[in-house]
């Protein structure tokens, strides 16, 4: 079969704005990708029966696990994980989405490969006349019999699980999340980026290296300033709404401490959290905060060789980060509550929730990014005079790595996603969470700098939506990726259920690769041992 050579260079084009890479690493990238896809296939052709008739279910069946294997093998070693797997084209289609509620994203991939398998046998079984004979038709039967059950398990599953109009809806209510954009954030991240990385972006250089006192370093801290009253603006106004949770995206707000940064800073990190309580207290909501601790003159320690070289960094690199989000209550959080064997030290009396991007982007995050929390820390927050409303948070980057969320399936009704995103990933990134959400059982909202904004909840419903660049929020003055606009769209806001639901996912997690690997070792094992 010839290949189309225009597809193949509008695959690398696609890739190329999805990823921050360039060069030649995009038509490797592609060539790692289209043997992977194919894979799976080349498999099927060594181990399926020749004499379909003989085992016609164990056809049917190695295409779905060769798939399922491969595509979580791929996901687990890719540096983007779980980024492009087919199972997330299927959003949207909510029957189809709820099958994650019992196996994740990869029985979405069992029932993809199954039917999309199961009928190419049947329609090479089709003889000169028309006829499909009694093989081909016992497996047209199945995939009918396959679909109506997905379809009937993901509509019911949508009708009793409801939270909203049913008698038998969840009770409890819901709350009222709002998400805020603040003015400097991505001109502040640029110049951070350019520090960080010591790279020059659009002809310009990061502020001076070592000098906290240098012009440059002296207008990142008015920027960030400036935003925290803004901040302090947009929170009364969403409060005086009806907003209970107030937050900001990814990286939002940044902190300065460590060695050349005098301590009485009003952006050392005490300084900035106290302000942070404050705007929350005096507005009785809980302000959740994508913040970013920098430590800008600490040189990184341990870079890998492949990133000195990527980066062309022979002397290392300066400055470290960690990326946070911290859920601030109105009111004093006491440590049992705070759980500092998890959340680690409680930075401030108000600090419920403080979580560490546990996935950094590899090549413009990673290199410099601070270990984050393996195990993921929750809040029980009291949103409701009825019961508490237990909230988790993962970082932007986190969602594409659903074994490592799987974890809040069992402790949380709510997670708080805040992402920074660009125009190449922009929605595909804030439709992955949804899958996450039909997983866990929990509402979500992926509140994102540069992207979308969205709200969801456990079944994959959209209860809120925002776009960073919609012209009818901004206005046509905002253009992607030219900080200095600086965007400021108006908020979003989403009516989430305060009380989420179990799934069979959450209690059990991986377990459809670990029975595709079984199957897979069972069919190659016999095939040699035949």
């Amino acid at each position: 079969m010839r290949t189309n050579p225009r597809r193949k260079s509008t695959v690398c084009v696609v890739v190329g704005k999805s990823l921050p890479l360039k060069g030649p690493a995009i038509p490797l990238l592609c060539f790692y990708v289209g043997l992977q896809l194919s894979f799976p296939y080349y498999l099927f052709s060594l181990y399926h029966s020749p004499t379909s008739s003989s085992s016609p279910l164990l056809n049917e069946s190695l295409l779905p696990a060769f798939a399922t294997l491969t595509e979580y093998c791929h996901s687990r070693i890719f540096p983007y994980g779980s980024y492009g797997i087919l199972p997330y084209t299927q959003y949207g289609l909510l029957p189809v989405m709820q099958l994650a509620s019992v196996g994740g994203v990869w029985l979405i991939e069992v029932f993809m490969s199954y039917v999309s398998a199961t009928l190419a046998l049947a329609y090479h079984e089709v003889d000169k006349k028309g006829g499909v004979g009694r093989v081909g038709v016992g497996r047209i039967k199945r995939v009918v019999i396959t679909i109506a059950l997905v379809l009937a398990y993901g509509g019911c599953r949508a009708r009793w699980n409801t939270w909203e109009g049913a008698d038998n809806a969840i009770k409890g209510g819901t709350v009222r999340v709002a998400g805020v954009w603040l003015k400097n954030t991505m001109v502040v991240r640029e110049q951070l980026l350019r520090h960080h990385l010591g790279i020059v972006m659009d002809g310009k250089e990061g502020p001076e290296e070592r000098d906290w006192e240098g012009e440059k370093w002296k207008e990142i801290q008015e920027w960030v300033l400036e935003d925290i009253e803004i901040l302090r603006e947009e929170v009364a106004k969403e409060a005086s709404a009806g907003a209970t949770i107030v937050m900001t995206p990814e990286l939002s707000l940044v902190t300065f401490q460590g060695p050349g940064v005098p301590p009485s800073s009003p952006l050392s990190t005490p300084s900035v959290l106290s302000a942070l309580a404050k705007i929350a207290s005096d507005n009785n909501v809980h302000l959740g905060v994508g913040i970013g601790y920098n430590e800008p003159f600490v040189k990184v320690p341990n870079l890998s060789k492949f990133t000195e070289t990527v980066l062309e960094k022979e002397n290392g690199m300066m400055g470290v980060e960690s990326n946070r989000f911290v859920l601030l209550s109105p009111n004093t959080v006491n440590t049992e509550t705070y759980q500092p064997e998890v959340n680690g030290p409680q930075p401030h009396n108000n600090v419920a929730l403080d979580y560490i991007k546990y996935n950094p982007v590899p090549i413009i995050e990673g290199p410099f990014a601070v270990l984050g929390n393996k195990t993921i820390p929750t809040a029980t927050v009291p949103l409701s005079p009825v019961q508490p409303t237990r909230i988790g948070s993962c970082v932007c980057f986190d969602m594409e790595h659903p074994w490592h969320v799987h974890q809040l399936g069992l402790k949380t009704d709510l997670v708080l996603n805040p992402s920074y995103d660009w125009p190449g990933l922009n929605p595909y990134h804030a439709r992955i969470t949804a899958f996450r959400a039909v997983e866990l059982g929990s509402s979500v909202f992926h509140h994102c700098q540069a992207g979308t904004t969205v709200g969801y909840d456990h079944l994959g419903n959209q209860l809120g939506h925002g776009d960073y660049f919609s012209p009818t929020t901004v206005g046509d003055g905002c253009k992607p990726l030219k900080p200095e606009i600086r965007c400021r769209p108006g908020g979003v806001v989403a009516n989430l259920p305060i009380k989420g639901v179990s799934t069979i996912y959450a209690m059990v997690g991986e377990w459809v690769p670990i029975v595709c690997a079984a199957w897979t070792a069972r069919v190659v094992w016999g095939k040699t041992r035949g």
